[in-house]
């Protein structure tokens, strides 16, 4: 089963990404922190993380470089589900050298829609 970790500060947008993603197959696993999210790698690798840019101690860039520094999690995917605005990032670089595959801005994002993604992505790196 595929195994996807969701760090997301917002307990309520991360209790209904658990519930549709566990509903759709998935196992997963939540943290608020990009700590937590380091502790959570390191116990059980994720097939895929989606994450929240900005994070408390810690941000969500800064946790893509620390998380790169590994070699065994250095091509887990990454799905990035941000309250920040697209046009606010610089996509291109996440992309290219973080290994970010996808961007969703909150406010428009159906779960639906992330869902689909996730396993399209889980698809093609398994």
């Amino acid at each position: 089963m595929a195994r996807v970790l969701l760090i997301e500060p917002d307990k309520v947008l991360a209790a209904s990404c658990e519930k549709i993603f566990l509903n759709n197959g998935f196992d997963v696993d939540l943290c608020d922190d990009a700590q937590d999210g380091i502790d959570k790698i390191d116990k059980n690798i994720p097939n895929l993380i989606i994450m929240e840019v900005q994070l408390a101690n810690h941000n969500g860039v800064e946790f893509l470089y620390e998380l790169r520094s590994y070699p065994e999690w250095k091509n887990i995917p990454v799905i990035i589900l941000s309250m920040v605005p697209y046009q606010d990032m610089n996509i291109s670089y996440l992309k290219n050298n973080l290994g970010i595959i996808e961007y969703y801005y909150k406010p428009k994002t159906q779960l639906d829609k992330l869902v689909k993604s996730a396993r399209s992505i889980i698809d093609e790196n398994n």
